[in-house]
């Protein structure tokens, strides 16, 4: 089984210009993210797309009607593919963060310290798990042909930057720059019950 996952993240929020954590934190995009995000809308006029999924939140749902406007019906819109929670830390700059020590723990070893009333990286990691095992089943059913299914995939940086290390071996979290608007394709294949990929 093959799938081409097209994975774009939402154009430039108010907070990513500030440098904030934005993670559950509802919030539109910018006016002029649409003038970053038109390379975007030109590159995937005229694709199509056995499925289009899009997380919950207003930034990637606005960023899809610009990018790639369908009927909202022919889109599932996924709470998984929120961005981490990063609870009490949401709207703050590393700056303000710095001196807590919790925080620069965090920095150090984010997979074992958890933001204080946010999301462990284990929920969120099982979260996109989750997501990519329905993927299977998605397939399954409506790919009768045995060709390259094409995902698109409208979501937020850490949840890129996080299915692409789980995905592609040997790469890390950090090793992939995800800016607003942007896009990364990974090519993946589901052999012995893992999905395994490349750019």
């Amino acid at each position: 089984m093959e799938l081409e996952l097209v994975c774009i993240r939402h154009g430039r929020t108010q907070w990513n210009k500030d440098k904030r954590y934005l993670g559950h934190t509802d919030m539109g995009i910018l006016p002029e993210s649409l003038t970053e995000l038109m390379p975007v809308k030109e590159e995937l006029e005229g694709r199509k797309f056995h499925q289009v999924f899009c997380s919950d939140l207003k930034r990637c749902k606005e960023t899809l009607a610009y990018i790639y406007p369908i009927s909202p019906d022919r889109v599932v819109f996924d709470r998984r593919l929120r961005e981490m929670d990063f609870g009490d830390w949401e709207g703050q700059t590393y700056d303000q963060l710095k001196d807590i020590s919790i925080y620069r723990d965090w920095l150090d070893n984010p997979e074992s310290v958890v933001p204080p009333r946010g999301e462990s990286w284990g929920d969120f990691q099982q979260r996109l798990n989750y997501f990519m095992d329905s993927l299977v089943r998605v397939n399954e059913e409506d790919n009768h042909d045995n060709v390259v299914s094409s995902v698109l995939l409208v979501t937020h940086g850490g949840v890129i930057r996080q299915l692409a290390s789980m995905m592609i071996r040997s790469s890390k979290f950090w090793d992939y720059a995800v800016d607003p608007g942007s896009i990364l394709t990974l090519k993946l294949t589901f052999h012995d019950g893992k999905w395994k990929g490349c750019l």
